[in-house]
C-alpha cells in the first residue's frame, strides 16, 4: 500500500494544511490551546514514514502517562490508523509499517534517559508540548535525525531532509528556551528563517513558527472555548491567545534584563573584591559553575560561567582552574577564586574507595566527587543545599530596593545563567520551590554561590568580613547611571 492509498480519519484545518505545507530543518506549531497541535504531529511523521520506505520516526512526550492518557498519542493511532496498514506493539511501543518503517513512541522523564538513543537514527523526530522538555533533550535528540542508503537518495530525489517537528503552549519548564528559539526571531510568524552561525552551531539549519489558536480548529465545542476564556489572566493570554509574553508559574518574575543583566566594561571589578564559585555536578546534564565577586552592600556580581556537559570530575576541576586569572585570588583565602561551595550530593563516599577518618569536618570522603575535585587541586567547600533559603536568596538578590537597585547583577557574558534563570517555574507541589524538571543546573550554581558568599545572618554587633571601600560610580544596564 503507498502513501497515497492510505485513509485514517483526520481531515486537516486551514492552519494544519499550512504547516504540512511548510517544511524547514526545525518547526513549531501552535501556542494557543485547541490548535489541533497533536493530529498535526501525528499526520505530519505518518507523512513522512509512509512516503519513504524502511524510515524510522519517533513522537515524544515528557513522561509515559502523558502518551497513554485518555485522547492521547496512543489512542488517537488505535483509533485513526489502518489496521492493515501497520501493527502496533503495546509493549515495546512501536508501530510496524508494511513498507519497513517503524514509528516509536518515546517518553523522556529525565536528561539522561536521551542516552538510550545513542546512535539511533531518525528521518522525524517529533515532540508533543514541547514546552515540557529540556533544551538538552531536544538537542541531543536532533542530533539522532539522519537517514542512510536508499532511503537517504529516495530524501535527495524528493528534495526533503530530516527534521524535527514540535507543538508547544506558553508556560511550562521549558517556556524559556522555546520562546528564545522560535518566538524570539527576527521574522514574522509563519516566515522560515536560519540563524546566524554560533560556535556552538557553525551550520544552523532553518526553523519556522507556526501559530495556531482556538479559533482556527472548527471542530471544537463552544464550551471548551468558555472554559479557557474563563481561566486567570495569565492561563487565559497563555492558553486561549498564545500570548508568549505570559509566563504562568514563573518563579523569579522579579527578573529583568535591563536591570539585572551590565556588559562587564560597566562594572568592572576590584582584585579586592572577594570572590567565590558556585558549582552544581552534572555528567550527562551540563555542570554549571559560576563565579561571583562581593561588593559592598551585599551586591553579588556573577562575572563568569562554565557550563558544560561530558566532563568526569577532574575535568571539572581542571577547566575551573584554567580559567582563573591570577589577579582572582582571595586575599583573605589565597585560593583560586575564593571559596568554591559544591552541591553536598559530591560528598557521597564511593563504596569502594579505603575508609579514613578526615582531618577535618569540611573534607570529603576519599573517592567522592568533592574528592576528586580536590585531588586535582581545587579545595571545595559542601554547598548549603536547603532549597527554600536558595530560593529566598535569589528572590531577595534579584528583588529592587528602594534604592532602586538590586542586590544581583550578571554579566552578559554568562549566557546560559541569563537564558535560563528567568525560564523556571513554580513546583508542582511546592509552589515556594522551583520546578525541578526544568533546566536549573546554572540556578543550583547561583543559589550554592549566594549562600556560601553571603552565608548565615551575622549575630548582633558582628560586622562580619570588611567589605572595600571602592566601588564603580557608573553602571549601565538599565539603573540610570545609579553608582554602587
Amino acid at each position: 500500500m503507498t502513501a497515497a492509498e492510505v485513509r485514517f480519519d483526520y481531515t486537516p484545518t486551514a492552519r494544519q494544511a499550512a504547516a504540512h505545507g511548510s517544511f524547514a530543518d526545525e518547526l513549531l506549531y501552535g501556542g494557543a490551546a485547541g490548535g489541533g497541535k497533536t493530529d498535526y504531529l501525528i499526520a505530519e511523521v505518518l507523512t513522512t514514514l509512509l512516503t519513504f520506505p524502511g524510515s524510522n520516526g519517533v513522537i515524544f512526550r515528557r513522561t509515559y502517562p502523558d502518551l497513554r492518557r485518555p485522547g492521547g498519542i496512543v489512542e488517537r493511532l488505535l483509533m485513526r490508523v489502518p489496521p492493515e496498514l501497520g501493527t502496533y506493539n503495546a509493549g515495546e511501543h512501536k508501530w510496524r509499517f508494511r513498507n519497513g518503517s517503524l514509528l516509536e513512541l518515546g517518553h523522556l522523564q529525565r536528561d539522561a534517559t536521551v542516552l538510550q538513543y545513542q546512535g539511533a537514527e531518525f528521518a522525524v523526530v517529533a515532540f508533543d508540548q514541547l514546552e515540557q522538555f529540556t533544551e538538552y533533550q531536544y538537542l541531543y535528540l536532533r542530533s539522532r535525525l539522519r537517514v542512510a542508503g536508499e532511503t537517504a537518495a529516495e530524501f535527495r530525489r524528493l528534495g526533503w531532509r530530516p527534521r524535527s517537528i514540535a507543538s508547544a503552549n506558553p508556560g511550562g519548564p521549558g517556556h524559556g528556551w522555546v520562546k528564545a528559539r522560535f518566538i524570539d526571531a527576527p521574522v514574522p510568524p509563519g516566515v522560515i528563517w536560519r540563524p546566524a552561525a554560533t560556535l556552538d552551531e557553525p551550520c544552523p539549519g532553518t526553523r519556522v513558527f507556526l501559530p495556531a489558536r482556538v479559533d482556527d480548529n472548527p471542530h471544537l465545542d463552544d464550551s471548551y472555548v468558555d472554559r479557557l476564556r474563563n481561566l486567570p489572566e495569565d492561563d487565559r493570554r497563555a492558553l486561549l491567545e498564545g500570548d508568549w509574553d505570559v509566563y504562568a508559574g514563573q518563579r523569579f518574575r522579579s527578573f529583568r534584563r535591563a536591570v539585572h543583566v551590565v556588559d562587564p566594561e560597566d562594572v568592572p571589578l576590584s582584585p579586592a573584591y572577594p570572590r567565590g564559585i558556585g558549582v552544581d555536578y552534572g555528567f550527562d546534564a551540563p555542570f554549571a559553575a559560576l563565579w561571583g565577586a562581593l561588593l559592598p552592600d551585599d551586591l553579588i556580581v556573577v562575572y563568569r560561567e562554565l557550563y558544560r556537559p561530558g566532563l568526569t570530575p577532574e575535568e571539572q576541576a581542571r577547566a575551573i582552574l584554567a580559567v582563573e586569572a591570577e589577579g582572582e585570588r582571595d586575599a583573605a583565602s589565597g585560593r583560586p577564586g575564593g571559596r568554591l561551595w559544591i552541591d553536598p550530593s559530591t560528598y557521597a563516599r564511593d563504596p569502594s574507595a579505603p575508609r579514613a577518618v578526615a582531618s577535618a569536618p569540611d573534607l570529603p570522603p576519599p573517592g567522592s566527587i568533592a574528592y576528586k575535585y580536590r585531588q586535582a587541586g581545587l579545595p571545595v567547600r559542601k554547598a548549603n543545599n536547603n532549597r527554600l533559603a536558595g530560593v529566598a536568596a535569589v528572590a531577595g538578590a534579584l528583588r529592587i530596593r528602594g534604592d532602586r537597585r538590586p542586590r544581583l547583577l550578571i554579566y552578559s557574558t554568562c549566557t546560559n545563567l541569563i537564558r535560563t534563570l528567568p525560564s523556571l517555574t513554580r513546583s508542582p507541589t511546592n509552589p515556594e520551590d522551583v520546578d525541578t524538571r526544568a533546566e536549573d543546573h546554572a540556578y543550583d550554581a547561583l543559589r550554592y554561590l549566594l549562600l556560601g558568599m553571603l552565608g548565615p545572618r551575622r549575630p548582633p554587633g558582628d560586622p562580619g568580613p570588611r567589605r572595600p571601600e571602592s566601588v564603580p560610580k557608573t553602571v549601565t544596564g538599565g539603573l540610570s547611571k545609579q553608582g554602587f
